[in-house]
């Protein structure tokens, strides 16, 4: 290229140029030459000089294809089918059918559960009130027992004379007189039930009847209070002002008499202010008996009532 130049200065100067003696070049001359041959060949559309054209209309095709094959997929939804009114309202209709069902089955598995803790306190219940029936007996042939004594003693007071064989039989007569058998109920099991809320597990026949019994229970109970409170403050001091406490300790713990039988005033007012008291103590066990003899009544009515509705059977 170097000639090329000179013969075409010397062309334009129009003077015949020299010509010179060829030039040795060093290595590093050459090096250098050769470097600035490659960087003038290594232009930008040099290299297509050296590749064959159909391998360089490959690559471009191929370049054009490429954005082509890293482009993203798009996914498009499919296309759903609108739904009606009627297929609305099926589905609305499903789930509140499931919903029923549920609750339906919740309510039977609660009224299961229920009706076995119910029959297990009707159980326990029916017990309570067996307990109590078996008390009311007791109560109830003592307090006869006692109103017998009572009117033997009123016969005699009425005819008190003073001898020492009316004496003897009004310490006989009137040694029950003080005594009293009170009734103690078995209210455990309802003080359950109506703590824990469990009567509305019971059908409200059998509820009334239980709450009726409760309310009678109470009733006997202030009953015999009363009776043992008369005895206490008011029955007890007149008999130990006027007899002699031994004879009650020899005949009930003893089983025999050997202390004097005496009547301390036998005056027609003192006889007739201890008839007031037989007759006092005789109208509190009467009082008693009534509210014996209604307790009773509907202790039988529950009783009918729960073997009915529970099947229970006496044991």
């Amino acid at each position: 290229m170097a000639e090329g130049e000179g013969s075409r200065k010397a062309g334009k100067s129009g003077r015949p140029k020299a010509s010179q003696k060829p030039k040795v070049e060093s290595p590093k001359s050459e090096e250098r030459g050769g470097h600035s041959e490659r960087q003038e060949t290594s232009a930008p559309d040099s290299y297509r000089d050296d590749i064959p054209n159909s391998e360089i209309e490959t690559r471009q095709t191929a370049n054009l294809k490429l954005p082509t094959e890293n482009t993203m997929e798009v996914h498009h939804h499919p296309e759903v089918e609108k739904k009606g009114l009627k297929e609305y309202i099926l589905e609305g209709l499903m789930i509140f059918l499931a919903v029923l069902m549920g609750f339906i089955a919740e309510n039977i598995r609660e009224g299961i559960s229920e009706h076995k803790r119910a029959a297990e306190f009707a159980r326990s219940y029916y017990e309570d009130i067996k307990k109590d029936t078996v008390a009311m007996y007791t109560a109830t042939h003592f307090s006869r027992l006692k109103l017998a004594g009572l009117d033997s003693a009123l016969i005699i007071l009425h005819h008190y004379t003073g001898t020492q064989k009316e004496d003897t039989a009004l310490y006989t007569k009137l040694s029950l007189s003080a005594s009293v058998v009170p009734f103690d109920p078995s209210e455990g099991t309802y003080e359950q039930i109506k703590s824990s809320g469990s009567l509305r597990y019971f059908d409200q026949k059998l509820v009334s009847l239980m709450n009726s019994y409760d309310v009678q229970v109470k009733r006997t109970v202030k009953r015999d209070e009363n009776d043992l409170k008369f005895i206490l403050d008011q029955y007890l001091p007149f008999i130990i002002k006027n007899f002699n406490s031994e004879v009650p300790y020899d005949y009930r713990f003893l089983h025999r008499i050997s202390h004097e039988l005496y009547v301390t005033d036998r005056s027609q007012r003192n006889m007739r202010q201890m008839i007031n008291y037989v007759v006092d103590l005789k109208i509190e066990r009467l009082l008693a008996e009534q509210q014996y003899k209604k307790q009773m009544e509907i202790s039988v009515s529950v009783l009918s009532e729960l073997k009915n509705e529970y099947s229970l059977d006496d044991e």
